[in-house]
């Protein structure tokens, strides 16, 4: 049978083209090709087509059961996934959508800026006092729980704690000539028109004087701390060497105690004057225990100005320039000093950044000193350093517990910040101000103060890396890890450098004024250096190191003259300086005699060596002999005052976790303990028991 002879050859024949419009199902077929999202989505666009995917027909009932059975699960693990890397990198966060809108909106933007009120969180509406409050107003304002206050009779009996006029006013230019630096605490003009006030008008106190009569004793009495400095430095200095108090502190402590006493009114009273007295209050302490109670005061100050609402921009009426600055600075002092204490001491921020709109600190003729030179330059110089140092704080937390690989992401940011505070460092100027290091300069101890503030951030940037040791060629050539050991590196070697620096000024400052026995930035300054030293000579001793460490040393000796606390600090550096020392010296008698070459059990061996110099002192109850401290006869109540600060000073020189594979296993990777055992001391026959 054969076909017809008009037949077509066999085979696959293709359909003329129709046009959409004469189309009948294919004209709606493209809902099958996988759309990538958008409205028009990019295919559509590509093709120049009409994009109506929300007018395709409902699929078939066999595609719609597997998509309801793989997407849920699909899904879930991923939100799940996701919110497992979001709360890695931005903390415990709220997943409700206006709540991710607004940090999508924020990283949209790029980053959020803390001084512009719309960048604020929302609903972060708050009520506050705006007014600055008097003694003529206090008793008439609403929002002050007036009835709470204590009798005036607490007040009233401070006239008996004035010193005399002469006095006070030599306490008041010791407090503004080696207190104050580079913060600001109260308005000079202001301060002295109340001593007169106070001195002249012989008048019943009531508890409306309560923040200045705190802030007049606070002044007097961080005065008494530095009223030394005065005097001849060495024979003062030798005279007083083996007292545990001196007399200047007694009058300083005197103070102190009474003032606390009115603490429960400054709290109800929350006005300006309170946060200058709370503000006092903490630099009175900071020397003594500044983790702690500072660290309290100056959380109370940071509580009574957002009270007053200093934290946030004043754009309405009612206040002149002067107040408004007052308060501007005031608040920046007391913002700074919390979150550098709160991020060197692994405390809390008192207050997000965020919650912050308030303007900086400007030059005002009114608030000039007179007299004297203004440190304005160098108190808008510390809030940026403090600003830098809130930079690095998370940035090391988070290489502290990310994974290897994303180490050197973090280190990179940590080269970019170093790099940024470098060419800011630079820009400040260098006469009178900031770098002039000139001692004959009026602000010469300021400009010190702030190039210490400035290389303890360098510092805090690599002591980490101290520990982790060198690189080794082997790991050097592979991939990234060439990267992440550069970085490591000259984070390292800026770190000992700084270090170094910090001496030196520190050595500057003792040849021209004198180092202070009661500044929290020297001392704190010179212990961290120290210890870097340390660690340093655990991976190489160098003639440098050795005169470094012997110099610093006699230097924070003198700075503890007096202070138990300081004291307590010196002898722990002390026994560790020593227990390095012994530890180099039998690694190289044991190296030399068994030519050992396993490095896991050198670590070992590294580690044991060193607290077997060192032993932990003995259980309560049983005798034990005092090693390594032999002449210092301290008693052991007097390690109470730092046990809250120094562990973190160790533990800031931990390795980071997996880092000895990606720096090299010749040297140890040591991890310094989270609490120090103290060698026992012989108690203090004459201590009251």
């Amino acid at each position: 049978m054969t076909g017809p002879q008009n037949s077509k050859p066999v085979g696959r024949q293709r359909r003329p083209k129709v046009p959409d419009a004469l189309r009948k199902r294919a004209a709606r077929a493209y809902h099958k090709e996988k759309c990538q999202g958008g409205v028009p989505c990019l295919r559509c666009q590509r093709y120049k087509r009409n994009c109506q995917y929300s007018q395709a027909p409902a699929p078939a009932a066999s595609s719609d059961a597997a998509r309801a059975s793989a997407s849920p699960q699909q899904a879930s693990e991923k939100e799940r996934y996701l919110e497992q890397i979001v709360r890695h990198f931005m903390g415990d966060i709220s997943f409700e959508p206006s709540n991710l809108q607004f940090v999508a909106d924020a990283l949209q933007r790029d980053r959020v800026s803390p001084r512009n009120p719309s960048a604020l969180a929302p609903g972060s509406s708050e009520l506050y006092s705006i007014h600055p409050l008097s003694t003529s107003t206090m008793p008439n304002d609403p929002f002050r729980a007036t009835g709470l206050q204590s009798s005036i009779s607490i007040v009233a009996s401070s006239r008996t704690y004035f010193p005399p006029r002469h006095i006070a006013e030599f306490l008041l230019d010791t407090f503004l000539e080696y207190t104050q630096t580079n913060y600001y605490y109260f308005d000079e003009t202001e301060f002295r028109q109340k001593l007169d006030y106070y001195y002249t008008e012989d008048r019943y106190l009531d508890i409306n004087d309560a923040g200045w009569i705190c802030t007049l004793f606070m002044t007097f009495a961080s005065g008494t701390q530095f009223a030394y400095m005065h005097a001849s430095r060495s024979p003062y200095l030798h005279s007083m060497s083996g007292e545990g108090h001196l007399p200047d502190d007694t009058i300083g402590l005197a103070l102190y105690r009474f003032s606390c006493r009115l603490i429960p009114d400054l709290i109800t009273t929350a006005s300006v004057e309170t946060v200058q007295a709370f503000l006092l209050f903490g630099v009175y302490t900071m020397p003594i225990d500044t983790s702690g109670l500072a660290y309290t005061y100056l959380g109370l100050a940071i509580k009574m100005a957002i009270q007053n609402g200093m934290h946030r921009r004043f754009g309405e009426e009612g206040l002149d320039a002067r107040t408004i600055e007052l308060r501007n600075r005031l608040w920046w002092s007391a913002y700074t000093l919390d979150r550098r204490i709160s991020i060197l001491h692994g405390r809390p921020v008192s207050v997000s950044p965020t919650e912050i709109d308030c303007d900086m600190p400007k030059d005002l003729p009114d608030l000039r000193p007179s007299g004297r030179i203004t440190n304005l330059p160098n108190i808008t110089a510390t809030i940026q350093l403090t600003e830098q140092l809130a930079k690095v704080a998370p940035i090391i937390s988070r290489l502290r517990n990310c994974p290897g690989e994303l180490h050197s992401i973090y280190l990179k940011q940590l080269l970019h910040v170093r790099d940024e505070l470098r060419s800011w460092w630079e820009t400040l100027p260098q006469d009178v101000h900031c770098r002039d290091l000139d001692p004959s300069k009026p602000l010469f101890r300021y400009n010190v103060h702030l190039e210490l503030t400035y290389a303890m951030i360098i510092m805090y940037m690599g002591r980490p890396l101290i520990l982790a040791g060198t690189p080794n060629s082997s790991v050097s050539d592979e991939g990234n890890s060439g990267s992440t050991v550069d970085a490591s590196v000259m984070l390292c070697t800026d770190c000992v450098q700084a270090a170094l620096r910090i001496v030196e000024l520190c050595q500057l400052l003792q040849d021209a004024v004198g180092v202070a026995r009661v500044s929290y930035t020297e001392f704190s300054s010179c212990r961290a250096a120290l210890l870097a030293i340390i660690a340093q000579s655990l991976n190489t001793r160098t003639e440098r190191l050795h005169g470094a460490l012997t110099q610093g040393m006699a230097l924070i000796r003198r700075m503890c003259v007096g202070l138990q606390s300081a004291r307590s600090e010196v002898a722990v550096i002390e026994a560790l300086e020593r227990a390095a020392q012994r530890l180099d010296s039998r690694t190289e008698n044991e190296d030399t005699r068994s030519g050992e070459t396993s490095t896991e059990y050198s670590q070992f061996r590294r580690w044991a060596m060193l607290w077997q110099s060192e032993p932990p002192s003995a259980s309560v109850g049983i005798e034990s002999e005092p090693i390594g401290l032999e002449s210092s006869q301290l008693p052991a109540a007097s390690f109470d005052g730092f046990f809250s600060s120094f562990p973190q000073e160790l533990g800031a020189f931990a390795s980071f976790p997996e880092v000895g594979a990606q720096f090299g296993e010749n040297l140890p990777t040591m991890l310094w303990p989270d609490e120090l055992s103290l060698p026992a001391f012989v108690p203090n026959p004459d201590s009251p028991t």
